[in-house]
């Protein structure tokens, strides 16, 4: 491959390289389905961490998944890597997604983030685009197919098979039911469990859908959901087995619409194109708002604040002088909260549903 511009016929080998979270490998999955239309003869593999590489695993573009331990530095794979490739992505502006794809790829493609230490990161790349917070992720990483002449298709794709939606029959026994996913990584980004209570409440009391709290093996997080639970009706409904994110999927997919904080889960849902409502507090929207496939828009959801409609995707958010601040702590607050989340309220979001469920019939 004498330069970056791709033709048609071309058959290059390509990895896409994000060491990263769930999410951030989701929302790189638009590059896959880019480089599959224009080049059909493209292989491409992605090289990921450990217990992200589920949301890909259904994704029929993708030849091999490579995925390492988070921690250690994984010389060994990195060194059998070794310009084995026509093309490398570095889809997330780390230093160690950099430096693997460098090692990996005969021409280095990659976000960076613009600074003092952006000088040896345009050394080692071919080509690169600075990581801009005020559009959306997803045009960040669509961007980095401007050098090889490629056109954008900016959909994010969550597979699933047949199995999957059988799976979701077998621990769902509701014809018509909403997916409520009430967990994050990041406790900045939790609703109070009583507020979760009352929404199951309202969708069970207002509609003819069941409210289906989702699951997840973390001991914290089942505490919680018994706090939900607590206060919910007693008729709502849990997983009763653990699953997989593709069995997920399938399960997300069978639903009349899906309500959940900023987190994997949630930027699943709007990838599977149902009815979703997304709660924010402190976090950038423009930035990390899920994602409406088929939008043109180079951020979605730039007002960053408020109620914001696109698509199938509703976003709920304090409309504040101080929101969003993108920060983990509030400043506003005297108790520790997130105030921006606190005060949503279960009516307010409710309303928002079922706007979405009416649209959807």
């Amino acid at each position: 491959m004498s330069s970056l511009t791709l033709q048609t016929g071309d058959t290059p080998s390509i990895l896409i390289v994000c060491f990263r979270f769930i999410g951030d490998v989701l929302v790189t999955t638009p590059l896959v389905t880019s480089i599959k239309q224009s080049v059909p003869g493209a292989t491409i593999d992605y090289l990921v961490f450990e217990g992200t590489e589920g949301v890909l695993s259904h994704n029929p573009h993708i030849r091999n998944i490579i995925a390492v331990p988070r921690k250690g530095n994984n010389a060994d794979v990195l060194f059998s890597l070794l310009r084995r490739y026509d093309l490398a992505f570095a889809a997330y502006p780390s230093d160690r997604t950099l430096l693997a794809a460098a090692v990996a790829g005969k021409r280095r493609i990659g976000l960076i983030y613009s600074g003092k230490d952006a000088w040896w990161k345009k050394i080692i790349l071919s080509a690169y685009h600075f990581c801009d917070d005020h559009v959306h992720v997803v045009t960040n990483i669509l961007s980095l197919l401007g050098p090889l002449g490629i056109a954008s298709i900016p959909r994010v794709a969550m597979g699933y098979n047949q199995s999957d939606m059988a799976f979701a029959g077998e621990i769902i026994p509701a014809n018509k039911y909403v997916i409520l996913h009430p967990y994050s990584r990041n406790s900045c980004k939790y609703w109070p469990a009583e507020k979760w209570g009352r929404l199951a409440g309202l969708i069970q009391e207002q509609t003819d859908c069941r409210a289906v709290f989702t699951t997840t093996p973390d001991h914290e997080d089942m505490s919680y959901l018994r706090e939900i639970l607590a206060t919910a009706p007693h008729d709502v409904l849990t997983f009763k087995k653990s699953c997989t994110l593709a069995q997920l999927a399938g399960i997300i997919k069978g639903s009349k619409a899906f309500v959940g904080i900023d987190t994997v889960v949630t930027h699943m849902a709007a990838a599977l194109e149902i009815p979703i409502i997304a709660l924010f507090g402190p976090s950038l929207t423009r930035y990390w708002g899920p994602w409406p496939n088929g939008c043109v828009e180079v951020s979605p959801f730039a007002a960053n604040k408020g109620v914001q409609r696109t698509g199938s995707v509703t976003i709920i958010q304090k409309d504040w002088p101080c929101v969003p601040c993108n920060r983990e702590t509030c400043s506003i607050s005297k108790r520790g909260k997130m105030e921006c989340l606190e005060e949503l309220t279960p009516d307010e979001v409710f309303i928002e549903l079922n706007k979405s469920l009416g649209a959807r019939g």
